[in-house]
């Protein structure tokens, strides 16, 4: 099948926060708001939030979206930037965020040989 043009690859965003103590409950309803928008938002495909069980003040927040640029819409939304305002005002500065792509499965054993 030559002449085809390739799916774009699917992308996970990975976001590791720490709330401001006694935030947390407004770091979530702003997260669900964050969440409801992009949702709606088109090539947006899944979300979660996760707190640590060893330290509650960290948490994760992963989304996939279909593509790069579904994801790099969404960021330059203004929506976006509107939503995301009250959950940032809940976080410590150290953050991290990373965009991730997401390997199809099935496209090869990639474990070292054993010899």
């Amino acid at each position: 099948m030559t002449g085809e043009t390739p799916a774009p690859a699917r992308v996970r965003v990975v976001r590791l926060l720490r709330v401001r103590e006694g935030r947390e409950a407004d770091f979530v309803d702003a997260y669900q708001g964050v969440r409801d928008g992009a949702m709606r938002f088109p090539g947006h495909l899944r979300e979660q939030l996760c707190r640590s069980v060893d330290d509650p003040g960290r948490w994760l927040l992963t989304s996939e979206w279909e593509s790069l640029e579904a994801i790099k819409r969404w960021r330059t939304d203004p929506d976006h930037t509107t939503l995301v305002r009250p959950m940032n005002a809940c976080l410590h500065d150290d953050r991290w965020t990373g965009v991730f792509e997401i390997v199809p499965e099935g496209t090869g054993d990639r474990r070292p040989r054993q010899g």
